[in-house]
């Protein structure tokens, strides 16, 4: 990538910065009276035909002006685009969703989903986040009770905050001692290990003291694995599409359908996802930059959340590539931040 001068990077900027805001493309004329210029526009155009041919710029018809390019949006974002103020992104409001006394804090999927909410109304653009990793995730609580005779509840709490519960069918109520042989062998084989490393135990030989609670140790195991399998399910969450169908881009059929067909095989977009979990940093993905041909068109801005000092998941918004990306990196980073905090404090106090 060469290093633009001076006069070369301020076109770049004005470009992008008008192209992002009316989706039409930006001529020297306008440049030069939008920006108040000391330069004529034929100095202006003469610099635009320099920047398309060192990629920055291309022209999508020949009367027209110039347009950003892959590259020329690439440049923006690693040279010249400016963090956008928190006061200018979120309301205090919008902020408290990350307040510990905040209902929805207490749930992880509610949270996940109210991230992907509040990403796309402050970006425009779709949303999209990723639930916590299994080897992430460990059992805090698993606790068992008998709320009726004939049932019993059991209630698994992951490190994260999610929680899962079954009621069990029993054929009479158990003893206080027959519940205690139950609760010490639950604890012993579940509690304070990861999700993944549960996911594949074989069942529980049951030493000779417990074989009076075998028939019922059965059905607790089984309803604690399907708890356990539930958990390991990484949900993908999803707002905000109608954003991408209010883009001038994708009013062609021929350029919307790509996208929206990637929706209907989620597992292809969170192996996309997954490859960011790898860097501290939010990731900026840019049209032919990205690995799935269905996003070419498109530009994926995401950061990766943690629990702990451990990446957890993701949390992204994606939309053309004619995007705001000072918006969309600050608002990224920002979110994977505060998410970040909440789910430590969540696992540090479960």
């Amino acid at each position: 990538m060469h290093r633009l001068d001076e006069r070369k990077a301020f076109i770049l900027q004005a470009v992008v910065q008008d192209y992002v805001a009316t989706a039409e493309p930006v001529g020297s004329e306008a440049v030069v009276e939008r920006y108040r210029l000391r330069v004529s526009s034929a100095t202006v155009r003469n610099e635009m035909a320099e920047m398309a041919e060192m990629g920055y710029l291309r022209q999508p018809h020949v009367s027209a002006g110039r347009i950003p390019s892959d590259l020329g949006y690439r440049y923006y974002v690693e040279h010249l685009m400016k963090p956008v103020p928190l006061s200018k992104l979120l309301s205090p409001q919008q902020t408290s969703l990350f307040s510990p006394t905040n209902p929805e804090v207490g749930e992880v999927e509610r949270l996940l989903q109210a991230t992907c909410r509040l990403l796309a109304q402050i970006t425009h653009y779709a949303s999209v986040a990723t639930a916590p990793e299994t080897d992430v995730v460990s059992i805090r609580h698993i606790l068992l009770s008998q709320p009726a005779a004939d049932k019993l509840l059991l209630v698994v709490v992951a490190s994260s905050g999610q929680v899962e519960h079954r009621l069990i069918p029993v054929p009479e109520r158990l003893s206080d001692q027959q519940m205690a042989l139950l609760d010490r062998m639950l604890q012993e084989r579940y509690a304070m290990r990861s999700v993944r490393e549960l996911l594949n135990v074989e069942p529980l030989a049951i030493p000779p003291e417990m074989l009076s609670v075998e028939p019922v140790w059965r059905l607790t195991e089984q309803a604690a694995q399907d708890c356990i399998e539930a958990l390991s399910q990484q949900e993908l969450f999803l707002e905000g599409l109608q954003h991408i169908l209010e883009q001038p881009e994708f009013r062609q059929v021929e350029r919307l359908y790509p996208v929206i067909s990637l929706l209907e095989r989620p597992q292809m977009l969170m192996r996309l996802l997954q490859r960011v979990e790898a860097s501290n940093k939010v990731q900026v993905i840019i049209g032919e930059e990205n690995p799935l041909p269905e996003m070419r068109c498109c530009s994926l801005v995401a950061s990766s959340y943690r629990i702990g000092d451990r990446v957890a998941g993701t949390v992204s918004v994606w939309g053309p590539t004619r995007m705001h990306y000072e918006v969309a990196t600050s608002a990224v980073k920002y979110i994977a931040n505060a998410l970040s905090h909440v789910l430590t404090q969540i696992s540090v106090s479960s």
